[in-house]
């Protein structure tokens, strides 16, 4: 297994990745920039952190970006070996992003910490 820091997060080529068709075109704003959702999503291997492939729709190169989040210190998080499409919504408080999942009794919120263009 490979791992590699990017910004704080600790980046593992041992990382889930799964297809949530709901959240393909979904559009955000962050950083000045739009970014549109492609739905591919890779999930590291504890789940605390979601890393989210978009890409920059108000730039006319449309340059391609993974854009992460991740969970506020010790609240539960996904299970990676068993994912599924659980995508619910986007949440903007302030100037910050959140990705909502929810699972049966269980809510997850991912706040966004960055990106970084492919």
């Amino acid at each position: 297994m490979t791992e590699k820091t990017i910004g704080f997060f600790l980046v593992s080529s041992g990382m889930d990745e799964t297809q949530w068709p709901e959240l393909s075109g979904t559009e955000l704003q962050y950083g000045d920039h739009t970014w549109e959702l492609t739905g591919t999503v890779d999930v590291g291997n504890t789940g605390t952190m979601l890393a989210v492939e978009a890409k920059q729709v108000d730039d006319v190169r449309q340059r391609k970006a993974v854009l992460r989040f991740a969970l506020d210190g010790d609240a539960p998080s996904l299970n990676p070996g068993n994912l599924g499409s659980h995508f619910d919504s986007l949440e903007q408080a302030g100037g910050t992003q959140h990705l909502v999942v929810k699972k049966a009794a269980r809510t997850y919120r991912y706040e966004l910490h960055g990106f970084e263009y492919e």
